[in-house]
């Protein structure tokens, strides 16, 4: 087995396994990883928040 097909095997397996979210939350401004129940960015104070389809 090549190195290439054992990564690939090692991230399927996680992909099947693993618990995964769909959705990343991101200020728009500054770029810091969000929760969905943020409502403004604590870094800049920014309020526009990206959600990006994972």
């Amino acid at each position: 087995m090549s190195v290439l097909d054992e990564l690939f095997d090692r991230i399927g397996g996680f992909r099947e396994t693993g618990e995964r979210t769909t959705v990343h939350y991101e200020c728009r401004r500054c770029g810091l990883t969000l929760s969905k129940d943020d409502a403004c960015c604590s870094s800049c104070g920014s309020e526009e928040i990206a959600a990006i389809l994972l």
